[in-house]
């Protein structure tokens, strides 16, 4: 996995300034706000990053007051010494593809229901 400062397509992004630092995303937000990252395995190097983001461990290093932000040294520290197994973040993967399936469910039923109210 190489992760970069320079604006460029990547497999996935990390924010490094903003809310939102440490997260992984597949599409970069802004201009010069996140890490690009070019990897071989990008599904299972995004879930473990993300893995990182949700239990905290990134935000420990994130510094600022008005708007937080991480350096490139800390984010590749803590992916070299974060082990977790395959087969969890394999797990993860599936759980958070679930989540996104009910999600757009969810609003389907939601735009549904708002359409029935206007009919009435």
């Amino acid at each position: 996995m190489k992760i970069s400062t320079t604006r460029k397509e990547a497999n996935f992004y990390i924010a490094r300034v903003g809310s939102k630092v440490g997260q992984p995303m597949w599409d970069n937000y802004t201009a010069n706000n996140a890490f690009s990252v070019e990897s071989d395995d990008p599904e299972n190097d995004y879930q473990k990053v993300l893995h990182l983001y949700r239990s905290g461990k990134i935000g420990v290093y994130a510094s600022g007051t008005c708007q937080p932000s991480i350096r490139k040294s800390d984010i590749v520290k803590l992916i070299d010494n974060h082990n977790v197994s395959r087969n969890t973040l394999l797990k993860m993967a599936a759980v958070d593809k679930l989540i996104i399936a009910k999600e757009k469910e969810l609003k389907k039923l939601k735009e549904l229901q708002s359409a029935i109210a206007r009919m009435i």
